[in-house]
């Protein structure tokens, strides 16, 4: 049996299992490392689909814009992080990506502060942290075990990951 799917699903597709991936082994909110339960009607409510998102097409430098200014009004240094969809000085145009190691402290602190700030800038949310804005789809995380970084006891891997998937 085969099942086509539309290359936006496909890149739904993909990132939800890449962030899956990275963000194996997320820290809960009281630090204890472990998933924190979803309260049911919660559960149920991002199990629903979501309404197309509407508005004005962005850029990506847009984009990359409201992704540096949230991370300033979450109290962190955007030029601290390194973003992958800049690669020799080329920008991808369907990606922004910032990541950054900071101390753990600092990261559970500063989630619900960037994620109150993307919602300030338009960004609706979808899950928890995943947002999304015409069409590109943002997911923020952190997590304290990394196999691609070595993190010290204390620290996270703090991650924005933005990816545009076309007009659908």
């Amino acid at each position: 049996m085969h099942i086509r799917v539309r290359p936006q699903t496909a890149a739904v597709i993909a990132l939800a299992a890449s962030a899956a991936l990275a963000l194996a082994g997320c820290s809960s909110s009281d630090g204890s490392g472990a998933a924190a339960p979803k309260p049911a009607a919660a559960a149920s409510q991002s199990a629903k689909p979501s309404a197309k998102a509407t508005g004005a097409p962005l850029g990506r430098d847009a984009v990359d814009d409201e992704v540096k200014s949230s991370l300033r009004a979450a109290g962190l240094d955007p030029e601290k992080g390194k973003g992958s969809g800049d690669a020799n000085a080329t920008k991808n145009a369907s990606v922004v990506d910032w990541t950054a190691v900071t101390t753990t402290q600092q990261a559970e602190w500063a989630l619900p502060r960037l994620g109150e700030q993307l919602k300030h800038l338009g960004w609706r949310e979808t899950a928890p942290q995943s947002y999304e804005k015409t069409d590109w789809v943002l997911l923020i995380g952190s997590t304290k075990q990394s196999s691609t970084v070595n993190l010290k006891s204390g620290e996270s891997l703090l991650t924005v990951n933005v990816t545009y998937l076309g007009a659908g």
